[in-house]
């Protein structure tokens, strides 16, 4: 398909917050994968097809109108409901449950949990950002994708993130260039000739994709969970050892600020606060993300060393 032609699709999603719902496709600004505009959103894909680019527009009406461009088109306007959450399904889910909760629901609960349908896009951003900050995981990966990834098709300018295949050639002193250091390159490389292995999670339930996913080494509880979390669009799944969700939910639920240690306890307590909604767990932390609810910061952010320039 020529980059110039597009073939699109409409999708009904009524009063759906379409921002929020797509949002965790696409959340850092200097990500050259993905794109922003006031009522509409981009991304360069590696489809199962091949590489494609979609661009969603809606203008408030119910339905969302998508593009999509390259040789994985038809797989991106086929899976358009999945990104937008037509299948996801909030029976079950109460709020009430805790005041906050049904405050907070009633104001921005019209979102709801995209499936991307893909592992090894979200794997690769994930894996970058272990055990750094979530600022320097969004500068290497667009450093990655400059260096490693090609241009999109379509009219949309953005980059398609590097494949399997390029990533797979590298040696591990090749990622110091995008500030990685020879635990994670390892651990990157080793994915990617593996990547064929961990892309058949897309297709798996959320419990055998974990599994899968934390089969291989330097695959972790949080990588698996936080690419579970987009690639299934699972209501349930929790993301763990995470430095910051723990307590985040806990100031959410209590107003206490201080630092939770996941690995001390946190993930215990957050599972807790989070039992009433087994099923839609997930779900409650979404919502808490799309509030904007943030504990006030008591210390300076935390720093990694570049090693561009060791």
């Amino acid at each position: 398909m020529g980059a110039t032609t597009a073939s699109t699709r409409r999708v009904d999603v009524g009063d759906l917050d379409v921002r929020a719902t797509l949002k965790p496709l696409g959340v850092f600004g200097i990500d050259p994968t993905h794109r922003w505009y006031p009522s509409g959103f981009a991304k360069a894909v590696l489809t199962p097809e091949g590489p494609g680019t979609t661009r969603h527009r809606w203008s408030g009406d119910g339905r969302v109108e998508v593009e999509a461009w390259g040789d994985g088109a038809g797989w991106l306007l086929a899976h358009a409901p999945d990104w937008l959450g037509r299948h996801d399904d909030i029976a079950g889910f109460d709020p009430s449950h805790h005041p906050a909760i049904d405050r907070l629901w009633g104001r921005h609960g019209r979102f709801r949990l995209a499936r991307a349908g893909l592992v090894w896009q979200e794997l690769l951003f994930v894996m970058l950002g272990q055990r750094v900050t979530t600022e320097e995981a969004a500068r290497s990966w667009a450093r990655l994708c400059h260096r490693y990834g090609t241009p999109a098709p379509g009219p949309c300018d953005l980059l398609l993130p590097p494949t399997p295949t390029a990533i797979a050639e590298l040696h591990y002193s090749d990622l110091h260039t995008v500030n990685v250091e020879r635990r994670r390159a390892d651990a990157i490389v080793l994915a990617a000739r593996r990547a064929d292995r961990l892309e058949e999670a897309a297709s798996m339930d959320a419990a055998d994709a974990l599994t899968r996913l934390t089969a291989l080494p330097g695959l972790g509880l949080w990588t698996a969970t936080s690419t579970i979390t987009v690639s299934h669009g699972d209501p349930d799944t929790i993301v763990l050892r995470d430095y910051g969700l723990p307590t985040m939910v806990n100031y959410a639920f209590t107003g206490d600020a201080r630092h939770l240690d996941p690995d001390a306890g946190g993930d215990e307590r957050m599972c807790e606060l989070l039992a009433p909604w087994a099923g839609h767990r997930h779900r409650v932390v979404r919502l808490l993300f799309t509030a904007g609810i943030s504990p006030p910061r008591r210390g300076p952010r935390s720093f990694n060393p570049d090693i561009r320039r060791l």
